[in-house]
């Protein structure tokens, strides 16, 4: 495998462990949407379509819940 898409893997992995260490709602969701993203561009070039979905469904989440509970004018 080539070293730039196992490093870029890495950097996924690291952005969504880093994501759980915040102690402000909103990084952890920015984090992890970021993770998210980077893990699933991972995943495609790599086909695995299983952990597609699943970082496909968690950028989702974090995006939703960052739009409506900003929304709300809460401290994320």
């Amino acid at each position: 495998m080539n070293l730039y898409v196992e490093v870029f893997g890495y950097i996924g992995t690291i952005l969504v462990f880093v994501s759980m260490t915040m102690s402000s709602l909103t990084k952890l969701r920015v984090f992890n949407a970021l993770g998210s993203v980077v893990s699933m561009i991972y995943s495609i070039i790599i086909s695995a379509y299983p952990i597609v979905f699943l970082n496909l469904g968690l950028f989702l989440v974090n995006v939703y819940k960052l739009l409506t509970e900003n929304k709300k004018g809460e401290d994320i």
